[in-house]
């Protein structure tokens, strides 16, 4: 018996499994999962006994007559599925450190898969599968599986054993003579229990047993095992092991225990001698080194995932609450502008490099914002832009709006090119939309203008995560040209047909269009009559999970009593207020305080006549608090009250549980109390 040099056994008494050569080839350029194969794989063994005591009570009712057959049937053909992944460890000496304990428990396995097969027979097959994954279909013999016409496919799956008996026939005379011997007697031996069962009149129990649900368990196996990992993959194992294979991700509670572990088909390839129930730590210890090599990847649902989406899409499916994408007082960043697009006559995408350094710390939730610095006219001046593009791409991305007479957004739209530079905070902002991908939701965006820049990060978000969620988006401008995000918007609604419908409002055009067949466009403005009429059958608020609103006041007032009136609670509705104007300079004083703040770790104390903001006097004490659009809107300056009491003039930013917690809006608020404590790192 051969061992490697890591002391894996690789060749059995009775014949070849892996060359030498080959088991330096299958370790060349992979990855050391880092597992050790147990003396004995308990949960394979114990996979065994639990499928043979199943098959034993399911042959019991059927024999019984204890149970209908549409019971019997599918637990006989489980069994099938579940043996074979039994089989699938013996072949590739998974099952235990033991050679013996390989060769038994695929004896045994095989009986209830295909028993007019050999192990050697099978071993040999599965071997050449992955010698030459991908090859033609007569030189890899689970291509079978995966060539022909879509309608031929199904029938490739029920037949994928007598395609296997076609392959080793081909090769018979090269098989190792005991190999040889024991599939002919296995074969033989078959033929005359099934004989003997037809001649004595138990056709019927054998077919009900084991026929039947064999065929249904085999055309299982060819569908998961071999057609969703390996269809439309061209790549030889030859050319390229980490191309040839595919992982599937996402629904993993379910695809993982149900397909027993091989949604995770890939590392089974790169690392046969792993048993099935290693798959998933395997990945997770070299998931960098396999996105290295730019692997294989599809959703659950078959959409077919870049390496930069894989790990977009596991940062967001895994937590989107990330420290550095939840807002917070971090330091603003020189980043260089990449490219600078025109979207309307008056307004323009900014999109930024990210150094690799600093990617971490740019990742967001759809629907937050960055906060930017510039000196415009020796003045400096702070904004916030929403991110407008989707959290699980690596595309960092804002859309400025020229505004009149102001000052950055004229800078931004006018003057801006790329290769300049500008400072920005991380993203931050708690109007988001957290997508789910387990759970199917419906929500609907309202937006004016501008305010469509974090709903369409959040549509195209939403509906890339999730397969099954619906987003509805009523958008209001102008006309056509007005219209930010035209063609993108289009775009998407294409791509996510029937999952994405747009409701385009166009005050500045008189009739009714008919849209692109994928988005409907309507007269008049978004109010409060117009928002009434699509509420009903066509949009049952009862059937929304949540409503995000982007736009002027006026907007999100008629939203919201609109919405109340049909019965959707307060807590479902967001809102986001844009281009607030600056609060009015006749504030009512408040009291003489010592205002003590907290910004990144450094606290300060400066006395306040209680005329200026809380705001205005931190900024006097040399603390570089955090504050963009100084209405009210934004959020950016969110505090919490430690100690003391302050008023705040107006919110739009905070939800009431916020406000319950203590926070405030340093720009709108003013002491009520001698003393005044802040911190804005809570």
């Amino acid at each position: 018996m051969t061992t490697s040099p890591i002391g894996e056994r690789t060749r059995p008494p009775d014949g070849p499994v892996l060359s030498e050569a080959e088991v330096r080839a299958v370790r060349r350029g992979v990855p050391d999962p880092g597992i050790a194969l147990p003396r004995a794989a308990a949960p394979t063994i114990a996979l065994f006994v639990g499928s043979l005591a199943v098959w034993v009570v399911a042959t019991w009712l059927a024999l019984g007559g204890h149970a209908p057959f549409w019971v019997t049937v599918p637990l006989h053909a489980a069994v099938t599925f579940t043996m074979f992944t039994v089989l699938h460890d013996a072949i590739h000496h998974a099952t235990g450190r033991a050679n013996w304990v390989n060769e038994v428990f695929g004896r045994l396995s095989v009986l209830f898969v295909a028993c007019y097969a050999s192990f050697g027979m099978f071993r040999f097959i599965h071997i050449e599968h992955h010698r030459n994954t991908n090859e033609d279909i007569d030189t890899d013999p689970d291509a079978w599986t995966t060539h022909g016409p879509d309608w031929q496919l199904p029938l490739r799956w029920l037949s994928i054993d007598g395609r296997y008996a076609v392959f080793y026939l081909r090769r018979l005379r090269t098989r190792p003579r005991a190999e040889r011997l024991e599939t002919m007697a296995t074969v033989g031996l078959t033929a005359l229990v099934f004989g003997g069962a037809i001649a004595t009149g138990h056709g019927w129990e054998l077919a009900l047993i084991y026929l039947i649900p064999q065929r249904i368990g085999v055309a299982v196996l060819a569908w998961w095992f071999d057609w969703m990992p390996h269809h439309g993959l061209t790549t030889t194992s030859r050319e390229n092991r980490f191309a040839a294979t595919r992982v599937r991700v996402g629904m993993e509670w379910l695809l993982t225990p149900v397909m027993l572990y091989q949604n995770y088909h890939l590392v089974h390839h790169l690392h046969p001698a792993i048993p099935f129930y290693r798959y998933v730590k395997a990945w997770q210890r070299n998931e960098a080194a396999y996105l290295d090599r730019d692997v294989p990847i599809t959703t659950a649902f078959g959409r077919e995932l870049t390496t930069s989406e894989y790990r977009a899409w596991r940062r967001l499916t895994d937590s989107f609450h990330a420290e550095d994408a939840a807002g917070g007082t971090a330091d603003f960043q020189p980043l260089t502008v990449a490219e600078v697009r025109p979207l309307t006559p008056d307004s323009v995408s900014i999109t930024f490099e990210i150094p690799e350094t600093l990617r971490t710390r740019f990742r967001f939730t759809p629907g937050q914002h960055l906060t930017l610095r510039s000196t415009v006219d020796g003045t400096e001046v702070r904004r916030t832009y929403s991110l407008c593009t989707s959290a699980t791409s690596d595309l960092v991305r804002i859309a400025v709006k020229r505004i009149e007479g102001g000052a950055l957004s004229t800078h931004l739209t006018q003057r801006l090119a790329p290769g300049d530079v500008l400072e920005v905070l991380p993203p931050s902002g708690r109007f988001t939309l957290e997508p789910d991908a387990r759970t199917a939701r419906h929500h609907v965006g309202i937006a004016a203008g501008s305010g469509i820049t974090p709903i369409i990060s959040m549509l195209s978000t939403a509906l890339t995560v999730s397969e099954d969620s619906r987003f509805t988006l009523l958008y209001g401008n102008r006309t056509a040209e007005s219209t930010m995000f035209r063609d993108e918007l289009e775009m998407l609604a294409r791509h996510f047909e029937g999952r994405l419908r747009i409701v385009h409002f166009r005050s500045g055009e008189a009739g009714a269009e008919p849209g692109t067949g994928f988005e409907r466009v309507v007269p008049g403005r978004i109010d409060a009559a117009g928002l009434a009429g699509l509420l009903g059958d066509d949009l049952a608020p009862a059937d929304v999970d949540g409503w995000f609103v982007c736009g002027p006041q006026a907007l999100v007032e008629d939203t919201r009593a609109v919405l109340g009136r049909h019965g959707v609670a307060p807590e479902a509705v967001h809102v986001e207020l844009f281009h607030v104007a600056p609060a009015a300079e006749d504030h009512a004083a408040g009291v003489e305080s010592t205002v003590i703040a907290t910004v990144g770790g450094r606290t300060s104390a400066v006395d306040s006549d209680g005329r200026e903001s809380v705001l205005e006097a931190v900024l006097r004490a040399g603390l570089d608090a955090p504050y963009a659009c100084m209405g009210g809107a934004c959020g950016t300056c969110r505090a919490k009250l430690v100690r003391g009491g302050a008023e705040m003039e107006v919110d739009y930013a905070l939800s009431p549980d916020e406000v319950a917690a203590g926070y405030v809006l340093t720009c709108q608020s003013r002491p009520t109390t001698e003393r005044v404590e802040l911190d804005y790192d809570a």
